[in-house]
């Protein structure tokens, strides 16, 4: 049976299963059911489709009834979370600090994409001349968003450490999205960018991968330490009380995404590569990004 119900938030339900199995009948009682929250991707439809089409999977390998909750934004998920609608999570990993915080997240797993880290990086065009970040003073600069980690955020920690910040700038630009950065870089609109980078030298840069200009060429004045992916967490007193289950069900993530010959089919929830482990130590640099900046919870 596939029920769908609509307000604050989306819940998606495959239950076929009447009665829970146990995840080890000597050790641990399986829950009754079991909740994973996401938010809406760029694609609501595709992602409930996803949704139900995953819930029917991890059921049939859990044999426990599986829900997919769709919040409208992070707050709300930290919040659903809190209040225990739902037992586990994907979340950014800047509302991960937050809802490590607020609804005891422990992180399980991060999604991956090229590697299993990214980073932020400025860049400017090779022949600009500017090759520090104080060389940026007096010129034009082109941001993401002010919520964007690494479009806005992360440089914005590495400007204020070289004594820099928006009102230093000639002109600053932000243009909602990577590719429009890139754009503007292109048409000299800006002499400089902050956008990501799917790995530490640049191959996988945004500039690679959106700039339309093959002749271009860039420097890059600054790259940002490894940032971790999107983490899928578990609400700590789950875990405490179904640890077997949780690790059953992290494993059979991995799985699911591994078995699949189509990447596509759940990329709205899990990605296109991969997961893998990771843990709480992995997002000190977006804590320390977060304590730098004095940046408090935002609906992303």
């Amino acid at each position: 049976m596939k029920r769908l119900i609509l307000g604050l938030a989306t819940l998606l339900v495959f239950s076929s299963v009447q009665k829970a199995g146990a995840a080890d009948a000597n050790t641990e009682t399986a829950p009754p059911a079991i909740t994973i929250g996401v938010i809406p991707g760029g694609n609501p439809e595709n992602l409930r489709e996803q949704g139900l089409t995953l819930a029917k999977e991890l059921q049939n390998r859990l044999n426990i009834p599986v829900n997919i909750y769709i919040s409208k934004n992070y707050e709300g998920l930290i919040e659903a979370m809190k209040t225990k609608k739902v037992d586990f999570a994907f979340f950014s990993s800047l509302t991960y600090v937050f809802a490590e915080q607020q609804a005891q997240a422990k992180v399980l797993l991060k999604k991956v994409w090229h590697e299993p880290f990214y980073y932020s990086a400025i860049i400017t065009p090779s022949s600009s001349g500017i090759k520090k970040l104080k060389d940026l003073k007096g010129k034009r600069i082109a941001f993401v968003d002010d919520k964007s980690s690494s479009g806005y955020l992360y440089p914005q920690v590495a400007l204020r450490k070289a004594g820099l910040n928006d009102k230093d700038f000639k002109e600053v630009a932000f243009t909602g999205n990577h590719q429009a950065s890139i754009q503007f870089l292109e048409a000299r609109k800006v002499d400089a960018a902050a956008v990501f980078s799917d790995d530490e030298k640049g191959r996988q840069g945004a500039w690679v991968k959106f700039g339309t200009d093959k002749k271009a060429k860039y420097r890059i004045v600054w790259m940002s330490a490894p940032i971790p992916n999107d983490p899928f967490c578990v609400r700590q007193d789950f875990y405490d009380q179904y640890p077997k289950t949780t690790h059953t069900l992290m494993f059979a993530l991995i799985d699911i995404l591994e078995d699949t010959q189509d990447k596509n089919t759940y990329s709205e929830i899990l990605g296109s590569r991969g997961l893998m482990p990771a843990t709480s130590k992995q997002y000190d640099p977006v804590r320390e990004m977060v304590k730098a900046l004095n940046i408090g919870l935002k609906s992303e």
